[in-house]
Order: structure tokens, then C-alpha cells, then sequence
């Protein structure tokens, strides 16, 4: 089974998305990538139901993503870029309501809570208020919250933007366990190591799908995300350019070589004049 989008264009005071036609498949871990306002949010709220699409559709195992309530479909789960962890509970909590948002018994939704938190190296901050926690562990508890509930499609925004190396690389390895047990992963992202990570890559640029085959501008991209763009184009952002012809230096004659130097060359080492 797959996540299609098909020909989606969504607009409001300007062009969000532009006819963009993608698949993403099970079992595949799949980033999305592209500078800040590409589109790739509003791509992801689409492919999950909360937003509808102002023409094209979204749709998984044939059947459309939204439901006409902005709510997504009981597979699909979400990892916000802003988290969406509620203040009031604790981290165990804020996990253990998604389980039970789902019809998990209480007590059985906060034992998977805790496992779910011990995947990412936090159950030991499982009684901590959200305004206790780093922006690490917070994203950390939004992952574990994400994945818990075993969704066959999990949507990722930038789920490694606060977090060091060592995290990183286990964030990568628990979405990786998740496309191996054959959910649709996809990963919206600036991190070029997320990117490497995966399996496939997408590239979003004003709203529209990079096509690699053309040239791609680049020129207008103020942002790290230039970079991936670059290495994922065509191979003409990375043929060497031509060298520069070698110059045998002069075989030295021993006669006194004269430079000439403009009248003015000492101008500004010239002590200003005192004259009235």
C-alpha cells in the first residue's frame, strides 16, 4: 500500500502547492526536503487529512485522506515540528492520551508510554511537566507520542531540528523500525544526514516538484537546505570546472628587473599636510 498524492494544488492568498504528483511507499523511509515556505508543511497536512487539498486528492489504500473534519484517518499519526505536547500533563501523559485517544485501557496505555518514551532514552523524565523539558526532550516525547500508536502513516516534521548527533542517529534508527514493519515514513527535513538516511527523497521548491531532469535555479536560495538541493541535482552543479593553464615561471637571466610604480602609490602611507 502506498500514500499517493495526486496532481494536489492548494492556494489561499497565493500558489501553496502547484500540482504536485507523489507516492510514498511502505516500507520506505522518504524525506521531503527544500528551503523554508517550499511547501513542505502544508504538503504533509494534506497527505495526512488535516487540510483539503483546493483541487487533486490525497489518498491511502485507495481511499481519500480527508474526511471533510480535519481530522486525520485513525492510521495515520503525525510528529509536529511544533510538537503539540500539552503543558499541563507530563511527558508519560502527554504520550499515554494519544494511546487512549485510540480506545487503549488506561493502564495499558501507560505501560506502552513508557516503553515508548525508554525508545528514545526519556523514561526516566516521565513525571516532568513540558515546561520542564529541554527542546531535545520535548521532540523526543512528540516522537514517542508519534510513534506509539503503530500507524501504518507516519508524517515527520523536522522531528531531528533540535537534537545533538547521538540523538539524531536514534531518531533515524526508530524510524527506520517503523518503515521495516511496513509503515509509510515520511520525513520533511533540512538535515542532510536525515536525508542520506533514506531511501528516497523529494525535493519541494515554491510548491512544485523539483524535476532533476531540467536545471534547477538555485541561485535564490539563501539556506542550508541549498546544499542537499545541489547534490541532488543534475550533473552539472558538480562537473569540476575547467583547470587553469599552468605558466612555466621565466628562467632567471641575473640582470636587475626595474618595476615601474604610479606617481601616487604612496599616497596613503603620505603623513596629511600641516600647510593652511
Amino acid at each position: 500500500m502506498s500514500l499517493k498524492l495526486d496532481h494536489v494544488t492548494y492556494v489561499v492568498s497565493r500558489t501553496l502547492l502547484d500540482d504536485v504528483d507523489l507516492e510514498f511507499r511502505a516500507g520506505e523511509l522518504t524525506a521531503l526536503s527544500g528551503p523554508s515556505g517550499s511547501g513542505k508543511t502544508t504538503l504533509l497536512s494534506i497527505a495526512g487529512g488535516l487540510v483539503e487539498a483546493t483541487s487533486g486528492t490525497a489518498s491511502y489504500a485507495g481511499a481519500s485522506m480527508w474526511q471533510g473534519t480535519g481530522d486525520p484517518r485513525p492510521e495515520v499519526s503525525f510528529v509536529l515540528q511544533v510538537y503539540g505536547l500539552v503543558p499541563i500533563l507530563s511527558a508519560r501523559e502527554n504520550v499515554s492520551v494519544a494511546l487512549r485517544a485510540r480506545g487503549v485501557k488506561p493502564a495499558d496505555a501507560d505501560e506502552r508510554a513508557e516503553a515508548a518514551l525508554a525508545r528514545f532514552h526519556i523514561a526516566d523524565l516521565g513525571d516532568r511537566q513540558v515546561e520542564e523539558l529541554s527542546g531535545g526532550q520535548m521532540q523526543r516525547v512528540a516522537l514517542a507520542r508519534g510513534l506509539c500508536v503503530d500507524a501504518q502513516v507516519l508524517l515527520a516534521d523536522e522531528p531531528t531540528s533540535e537534537l545533538d548527533e547521538g540523538n539524531r542517529g536514534l531518531v533515524l534508527a526508530e524510524l527506520r523500525k517503523e518503515a521495516d514493519r511496513g509503515a509509510v515514513v515520511v520525513v520533511a527535513t533540512h538535515d542532510p544526514a536525515v536525508v542520506d538516511a533514506c531511501d528516497r527523497h523529494y525535493v519541494l521548491d515554491e510548491g512544485k516538484l523539483v524535476d532533476h531532469i531540467e536545471p534547477i535555479d538555485l541561485h535564490h536560495f539563501d539556506h542550508p537546505e541549498r546544499r542537499i538541493i545541489e547534490e541532488a541535482a543534475p550533473p552539472h552543479f558538480d562537473e569540476e570546472p575547467a583547470p587553469e593553464p599552468v605558466t612555466e615561471p621565466a628562467e632567471p637571466t641575473g640582470e636587475p628587473v626595474l618595476v615601474e610604480t604610479p606617481a601616487d602609490a604612496d599616497a596613503a602611507f603620505r603623513r596629511p599636510s600641516t600647510d593652511s
